[in-house]
């Protein structure tokens, strides 16, 4: 059963053969021209908020499904002996809380919890999305991925300002007073550099794997299943990558070791 379910979705979302040889479906781009959208370039901008809105839907259905099986479950705490979503949503919770906890610090890392399993759950979700023919994972356009990281940019340095007040500004002077306005200039566009690069890792990772994927499916409908397996592979790495490096940023804003 599972792999017909596959086999379809290879077969009627991977590719469609006309006069101009081989053309990759898009789902979303579909959606766009059933809406009247007819211009390319507006299409093109408005895909990735569909497949972010995609993934938004998936998270809200997880979600509403992981709090119904809490509900079920009462006060029984004792994990399911079999495969289930709750099991997998809370080894999830359980991985981004001890990542949370080792690097940021067991005191100081409940407040940034909630953004980097959002974070990582976002990520991951969009990210397997492309997997699936036929669908454009939102991490797939720079827009989505610098939103994500001008985010991560905004809340840490917000976190440093709060937890050292004016003094914060130190952590961009260095150590030495004559070297003060060059240590400013780098340490600005250091910090600016951080977002683009998330962003730039991001984009680089999840659309060179989505363009083989795409590359293969067009060539044969079934030859690239066992590409499925590193796909997976990179989708989970990356959605990783980016809250491991979020959370670094975070740490070493509030940290006192300046």
């Amino acid at each position: 059963m599972v792999k017909k379910i596959f086999a379809l979705l290879f077969m009627f979302g991977g590719t469609a053969y006309g006069a101009g040889g081989a053309k990759f479906i898009n789902y979303f781009d579909l959606i766009l021209l059933k809406a009247g959208v007819s211009d390319v370039h507006t299409r093109g901008e408005w895909i990735p908020v569909l497949a972010a809105l995609f993934s938004l839907m998936v998270l809200a259905v997880v979600g509403l499904k992981y709090r119904a099986a809490v509900s079920r479950a009462g006060d029984d705490v004792m994990p399911e002996g079999h495969f289930s979503l709750k099991g997998l949503v809370e080894t999830i919770f359980d991985f981004i809380t001890n990542l949370a906890k080792d690097v940021i610090g067991a005191d100081s890392y409940k407040p940034y919890l909630p953004l980097l399993t959002g974070i990582f759950c976002f990520i991951f979700v969009s990210n397997l999305s492309g997997l699936v023919p036929g669908l454009f994972p939102a991490t797939d356009s720079i827009n989505t991925n610098l939103a994500m990281g001008l985010s991560v940019f905004v809340i840490y340095n917000i976190a440093g300002a709060k937890e050292h007040g004016f003094s914060y500004i130190k952590q961009f002077l260095g150590p030495v007073l004559f070297l003060m306005p060059l240590m400013f200039v780098i340490e600005v566009v250091a910090h600016v550099a951080r977002p683009v690069s998330l962003s730039l890792r991001l984009l680089g990772n999840i659309f060179g794997d989505h363009l083989v994927l795409s590359v293969f499916t067009s060539l044969t409908h079934f030859g690239a299943f066992f590409l499925l397996f590193f796909g997976l592979l990179v989708a989970s790495i990356q959605s990783f990558v980016f809250t491991l490096l979020s959370s670094i940023y975070i740490s070493m804003a509030i940290s006192h070791d300046h």
